[in-house]
């Protein structure tokens, strides 16, 4: 009988979950929960610990992504520096075009998780909103181009 943690994360199979009854978080191999001692069912117990590690994988996803759209205004800043100018604006438009797609493959891979998990809803508020700024900062951008572009040259 197993009451502890065991390594099948390691292995590649999420048996980490919430016990139903008091929700502390335990091994879903135990037999019983080792806090409050009910029985686990072993089909449940490994349903709940894939929902689980999918949730965790959606909310480090998310706060990877928050993290990049951070370095934004560095790149906006580096394409006004010379010598950097072109890696400012390499990076600035990478991060433009590349997190408001990530954000969709983000919806689209986790858009079947319903847990409500406080942390799982604060994850799809970050994603929501991480990419609205972000497509927001690209179509801004693309119209400043288109603009500047279409402008009269002031050449005499």
């Amino acid at each position: 009988m197993s009451d502890g943690f065991t390594i099948g994360a390691a292995l590649g199979a999420p048996t980490i979950f919430d016990c139903p009854n008091c929700r502390e978080t335990i091994d879903a191999t135990a037999e019983t929960c080792r806090f409050c001692g009910v029985k686990v069912d072993r089909e449940a117990a490994l349903k709940a610990a894939a929902v689980l590690a999918k949730v965790n994988q959606a909310c480090s996803d998310a706060s990877y992504m928050k993290s990049t759209a951070l370095a934004i205004p560095v790149f906006i800043g580096l394409r006004f520096v010379p010598f950097f100018s072109s890696v400012g604006t390499i990076g600035f438009l990478g991060l433009t075009v590349g997190i408001p797609i990530w954000a969709l493959v983000w919806w689209a891979k986790y858009r079947g998780i319903g847990a409500g998990d406080a942390e799982f809803l604060a994850a799809r508020k970050t994603v929501r909103i991480v990419g609205l700024i972000v497509t927001a900062l690209l179509l801004l951008n693309v119209i400043l181009v288109v603009v500047l572009l279409a402008a009269p040259s002031s050449r005499g």
